[in-house]
């Protein structure tokens, strides 16, 4: 049974300024499946979502529409279902997340100035503060976007930022975050930690490749999670 409620409360924790709708409720779902709630192939039906988040069926239908526009979820023959990844559009996908977060990086230890790297420190130490308190997944699975984000944005260049956003949008069909992988954990903080010492130093080549490593390892720390689920044959 899936806990719409404080899937909902974690959503509406990240806003500042509450969203429309619409917006909110794809943000609710997309929530539900990046925590694993809803699992790759899972079929969606608009009246069982309508009922279980007491809301009408028009706000609804947009959010599902906007979500099968983004290609997170698909209609075949028995209805609408979050998409299924193949092992290797899996792969690709964090081919591409490689390539883009490593430039974002060398970018960054290049050009940030003294505020930017004071934030990607600062973030950086906040990650270290949660684990050690014993966060939960979802809070470190947002300090770590927060990371990467505030990467992106010292990188300077707005069309990485752009792409990195639109592919985002799909690494959420890669399934649960890292963090629930307790073995994770600790690796992650440590990757962290290196390319933020690399950015610090204005070493763009250290940065680079410290970013380059740490989505090479998360891309065979996922493989390995896909390989353990249930009913892992996805290709």
């Amino acid at each position: 049974m899936i806990d719409w409620a404080q899937i909902q409360g974690r959503v509406m924790a990240r806003h500042d300024v509450e969203p429309t709708l619409p917006t909110r409720l794809k943000q609710v779902i997309l929530g539900a499946i990046q925590s694993g709630d809803l699992a790759p192939g899972t079929r969606l039906k608009e009246i069982e979502l309508v009922t279980a988040l007491n809301v009408s069926r028009t706000p609804m239908r947009e959010a599902l529409a906007a979500l099968k526009a983004e290609q997170i979820l698909e209609l075949d023959a028995d209805g609408l279902r979050v998409r299924k990844l193949a092992w290797r559009d899996v792969t690709s996908l964090y081919e591409m997340r490689g390539t883009l977060d490593s430039m974002a990086a060398r970018l960054a230890a290049h050009r940030a100035g003294d505020a930017e790297r004071t934030i990607i420190d600062a973030v950086c130490r906040e990650e270290v503060v949660l684990i050690d308190n014993g966060g939960e997944s979802w809070q470190l699975a947002r300090q770590n976007q927060r990371f990467h984000h505030a990467i992106l944005q010292a990188s300077g260049n707005q069309f990485l930022v752009e792409g990195h956003e639109r592919l985002s949008r799909l690494m959420i069909l890669t399934g649960a975050t890292a963090y629930s992988n307790k073995d994770r954990v600790a690796i992650i903080r440590d990757e962290h930690a290196a390319i933020n010492v690399a950015i610090q130093q204005r070493d763009p080549i250290a940065a680079e490749t410290a970013m380059a490593r740490h989505l090479g390892n998360a891309l065979a720390a996922r493989l390995a999670m896909l390989n353990l689920t249930k009913g892992g044959e996805i290709d």
